[in-house]
């Protein structure tokens, strides 16, 4: 098994969405509590989202009653963004997606998610 970071990005959306719970830092999350939403459109489209509370962020299949952030995206462009092929600023300036809510959530979201995931912990998911 190989340990390079081409093989730790993630290979589906699901992976991307359900990952970032594994690339959240606590320390740079400090006080932060947030509901992301997103609504995923095209090949695998759905509703999921990540539930920032104390110090953790957990994902969830389906819709947030009060979400603080919306991110409405076509699947393959949240993808390029989590395999980082994609600028997520640039992508949203040129209307690859939407977003309604906190955008201070959205602003943060680099240093909110910039954890490396360990390989054992990618490889306990089954993902490399």
């Amino acid at each position: 098994m190989s340990d390079n970071k081409q093989d730790r990005r993630p290979k589906t959306i699901m992976q991307a969405l359900e990952g970032m719970t594994l690339t959240f830092d606590p320390e740079n999350a400090k006080n932060i509590e947030a509901v992301i939403q997103f609504e995923l459109r095209g090949d695998m489209a759905g509703k999921y989202y990540l539930n920032i509370h104390q110090g953790k962020c957990t994902f969830h299949k389906g819709e947030h009653k009060v979400p603080t952030l919306t991110i409405k995206t076509p699947s393959d462009v949240w993808l390029k963004i989590a395999r980082k092929e994609m600028n997520g600023a640039v992508a949203m300036m040129t209307g690859k997606y939407k977003t309604s809510g906190d955008a201070s959530i959205l602003l943060k979201m680099d240093k909110i998610f910039s954890r490396q995931p360990s390989a054992e912990e990618l490889a306990e998911k089954g993902w490399i």
